[in-house]
């Protein structure tokens, strides 16, 4: 990313795909703000934190930091409730930027035309609108071959051919794909480690799900006995352990993603019905019995025991399959308690 000019204040980014939002507010505060303090210099609000209190982004943009350096004011947008306030207080800093002490980064969903927010960012002289939408074809195969050759992976452009379809869509879902592919090539321990086609088709999101689905679906209803059976078959067909892994983290995202949903007031049916891209209708009821079945703090604690295992899965000699069982299993014990209780 170019440097931002000087007296830029702040960004709202915004659009269809979160992942890329997400990604892109990550580069733009790498040059934003370079040397904030990851534990005290920056603050994170969500849209319910300014429905009560919309004058709290203010506050926070004024408070001079403690510790010197930069300052960081990150503002997730679920939903606009407050959006007319909050274009307000941006083109209150953009009017007289001297008065804030931070700087702002806003991250949005897809915002229309109407939007408060948008219309007053994109007016704004000393704050940015960046509206990030889905890459095409070409951008995704510059996302795909950067981020494997970062690692020391090489990847055929027959395999590009076949594996950029699958990937369009979510740029979050498709950079895990990725690394899911790193994973399984030897995450640059392997000299000269190319992607094939044979790969893509072994590994690439969709080529084993229908192997794949019902093991999550028993580790997230307790089914253990069901849940040996079908990982045991699964291991025995050549089923990558770590395919098995990365489905299951994609699909606690989109759950976690729905319980956010349902804190606001959603319910199960409605959260998972609001997910995009949609849950597939024959897989429905099980996600939202999972929902009801699993509260926000649980899915998140599970979440976190799936990142701890993808950092051992990068290892050397790491045991995938023993590390892969062990994590659906540690589930499926919590949701078969669940359900006796």
């Amino acid at each position: 990313m170019t440097e931002p000019p000087h007296d830029l204040v702040g960004a709202l980014l915004f659009g269809p795909d979160r992942g890329l939002v997400k990604a892109r507010a990550a580069a733009l505060i790498q040059t934003l703000a370079p040397d904030v303090d990851p534990a005290f210099g920056a603050t994170v609000l969500t849209s319910d934190d300014l429905i009560t209190d919309p004058a709290r982004l203010m506050d926070e943009m004024s408070a001079m930091s403690l510790l010197g350096g930069t300052r960081l004011v990150r503002l997730r947008l679920d939903h606009e409730r407050s959006g007319a306030a909050i274009g307000k207080i941006i083109k209150q800093i953009d009017a007289d930027p001297s008065r804030v002490e931070a700087k702002l980064v806003i991250e949005a969903g897809d915002l229309s035309t109407r939007s408060a927010i948008r219309k007053a960012a994109e007016a704004a002289k000393h704050l940015a609108a960046l509206g990030c939408y889905p890459l095409g074809t070409r951008a995704r195969r510059d996302q795909v071959r950067d981020q494997l050759q970062e690692i020391g992976i090489a990847v055929m452009p027959n395999a590009l051919d076949l594996w950029v379809p699958l990937l369009e869509g979510d740029h979050a879902l498709a950079a895990a794909e990725v690394e899911k592919m790193a994973l399984y090539k030897g995450y640059g321990r392997v000299p000269d480690a190319t992607v094939t086609p044979d790969d893509v088709r072994t590994l690439a999101a969709g080529a084993q799900g229908s192997a794949i689905d019902p093991i999550i679906q028993d580790a997230f209803s307790g089914r253990i006995d069901s849940l040996d059976a079908r990982f045991r078959r699964a291991v025995e067909a050549k089923t990558s352990p770590i395919a098995i892994h990365f489905a299951l983290q994609r699909h606690l995202l989109r759950l976690c993603e729905a319980a956010s949903r349902m804190e606001t007031g959603d319910s199960a049916l409605a959260a998972t019905r609001a997910l995009r891209p949609p849950i597939f209708r024959m897989q429905e009821d099980a996600f939202v019995a999972t929902l009801n079945r699993w509260n926000s703090r649980a899915l998140r604690s599970a979440l976190s025991q799936c990142q701890t295992v993808e950092r051992q899965l990068k290892s050397t000699g790491a045991p995938a399959e023993a590390l892969t069982e062990r994590l659906l299993f540690g589930l499926a014990n919590f949701a078969a308690r669940r359900r006796a209780a």
